[in-house]
């Protein structure tokens, strides 16, 4: 290796450190569950209280949980129960969806401004 290579080595280490410090301090936005029932939303859950819901699907009662900012679905009226068991949910791309019941629930970040088009 020569001298030149090394400095690149060194100059792109740097960049992507500094490229990489803006993640560790952004601010931390409040996350909120929607409860969609038959494409309607019937219920916004603030994820920062832990709490038990209840919500009419379908087929019954939905029985909904948020404990430590995450959201599952505990007890529901279908025949699998593929709701309750896939458990705690904290990520926005996986949402839980109970077809049978018509229930939906997604979980949505406040939305912040990031920039302004003029």
């Amino acid at each position: 290796m020569r001298k030149a290579d090394k400095i690149l080595i060194v100059c792109i280490m740097v960049l992507s450190i500094f490229l990489c410090i803006p993640l560790f301090f952004t601010k931390h936005v409040n996350s909120y569950a929607s409860v969609y029932v038959k494409e309607k939303q019937v219920l916004r859950i603030d994820l920062s209280k832990d709490k038990s819901y209840v919500v009419n699907g379908k087929l019954g009662k939905v029985h909904i949980e948020v404990k430590q900012k995450k959201v599952r679905v505990t007890q529901e009226k279908s025949l699998h129960h593929y709701c309750s068991k896939q458990g705690f949910v904290s990520d926005a791309n996986v949402p839980i969806v109970c077809l049978p019941n018509e229930t939906v629930v997604k979980i949505e970040k406040e939305a912040s401004q990031d920039t302004v088009i003029q």
